[in-house]
């Protein structure tokens, strides 16, 4: 096709219809593209988004039926069940992941956004360093930009030249295997089973988490997240025996999901010429906890900023879009790389050291708080629970805490320094920085 798009996106989901409607709201030319039908746009489970999403995205929040409630309370486990703290704030929204995908491609084609479904792209045309069209099973499809939100297979990603600075490929182990299912609870056993609106936690099994929730309608959440590594048990097995084990849970399934998801740092630039990418793409999950609409929304929003820009200058390189980088990163990746490190380390750690941690004080309430919440916690292990440990003659986990916690503010720092103008050498020596200190978190 011989036409040129403004922008060109591949991938329908949140982060793509949102960023596709502020763009086409403002008066550019946006194509689409979507490999699945559109009734099967968006994950057929329930999610917890949190309201900053909607609120940076100048998108009204859900509500019935999109919405089944709010989150009332959090309660946190061990992963031996052992009960930690409960968390009366948590600022999420149970949502219907596929009511709003659906809602806001609804938005996206009433702004003017043109919309190609069942459409298979390929793989990304590069000119003279520039991205320039998307390769289709049904042709080729020119943009000024370029822009990937298909998620995890990350198709705009996966041929790029060297020297464009956006990765290929990411690592297996920073992925998380998830399955869930939402069934409705047997009448018989309603009265007894756990209370709407109370999000049971369990952090730290298999180098991830799982959860339990009640929610509106006599329906009940269950989940498992597991790193994607060798020697794990499946999600979807934990699920079903935890199905086994409960039978207040009835055999009604109303959805089910699985997949992986990237749940590490952000990319070090999700920007090159001509090319941006959003959401799980350019891993804007919430490492730890994996929550990654939100995240999509907010990444969505500093994107179409840095793209309207770029597209009213005519200057789609690097320089022309950072603002996304540099806004994404000081106002979300900050948090997000001081609790990557985290990750790291807690994924080291075996299922009694994470218990004998928790019930210490080690891993204190306001940490596991901070992190559910997406925040960079406290980092030292306090000077009580210290001389504590020490009198017990076992310091070696504190130890090894506490160079977490020294390397984690030096990450959040680091990224809170983003360079806020694109210059290449002042960004070589950044990105080799952060190199650098996660090569040390990985040694812990």
């Amino acid at each position: 096709m011989s036409e040129i798009y403004d922008a060109v996106i591949v991938g329908a989901g949140c982060a793509g219809s949102v960023f596709s409607a502020r763009l086409a709201s403002r008066g550019f030319r946006v194509l689409l593209v979507e490999r699945k039908r559109e009734d099967d746009i968006g994950r057929d489970s329930f999610g917890f988004v949190e309201n900053e999403g909607f609120d940076l995205a100048a998108i009204k929040p859900s509500a019935p039926p999109e919405e089944y409630g709010k989150i009332n309370c959090v309660e946190v486990y061990a992963p031996d069940g052992s009960k930690s703290f409960t968390q009366e704030d948590f600022s999420c929204r149970v949502v219907d992941r596929r009511l709003l995908g659906k809602r806001l491609l609804e938005i996206a084609k009433e702004a003017g956004v043109e919309l190609i479904t069942q459409c298979v792209a390929t793989g990304v045309v590069i000119e003279n360093g520039f991205a320039v069209a998307i390769e289709t099973d049904r042709g080729v499809f020119k943009g000024r930009l370029i822009v990937g939100a298909s998620g995890l297979d990350r198709v705009v990603c996966r041929d790029l030249p060297k020297g464009m600075g956006i990765p290929r490929a990411l690592r297996t182990a920073d992925h998380v295997c998830v399955y869930s299912e939402t069934r409705k609870i047997d009448p018989e056993f309603a009265m007894k089973s756990d209370r709407t609106g109370v999000l049971k936690y369990y952090v730290g099994r298999y180098g991830g988490y799982q959860w339990v929730l009640r929610i509106d309608g006599d329906m009940v959440d269950i989940g498992s997240a597991v790193q994607d590594r060798k020697g794990v048990p499946d999600s979807g097995d934990l699920v079903h025996g935890f199905l086994r084990s409960n039978p207040w849970v009835g055999e009604e399934v109303v959805k089910k999901s699985g997949g992986r998801i990237p749940t590490r740092r952000p990319l070090n630039t999700m920007v090159a010429s001509g090319l941006m990418v959003l959401g799980d793409s350019a891993c804007q999950a919430m490492p730890i906890v994996g929550r990654g609409v939100g995240g999509a929304m907010i990444g969505a929003c500093f994107a179409s900023d840095a793209a309207s820009f770029a597209l009213e200058t005519g200057d789609l390189t690097p320089a022309g879009l950072w603002s996304y980088n540099s806004n994404f990163m000081r106002n979300r990746g900050a948090d997000m790389a001081a609790l990557d490190c985290i990750r790291v380390f807690l994924q080291k750690l075996d299922e009694k050291e994470f218990v004998w941690a928790i019930s210490k004080g080690v891993i204190s309430r306001d940490s596991i708080a901070s992190v559910i919440a997406g925040r960079m916690p406290p980092g030292k292990v306090p000077d009580k629970v210290r001389r504590i440990l020490k009198g017990l003659g076992d310091v070696s986990l504190v130890s090894r805490f506490d160079s977490m916690s020294r390397l984690a503010q030096k990450i959040y720092e680091l990224y809170s320094q983003y360079p806020k103008d694109y210059d290449h050498p002042e960004f070589v020596e950044w990105s080799s920085e952060v190199d650098y200190l996660f090569e040390d978190v990985y040694s812990l």
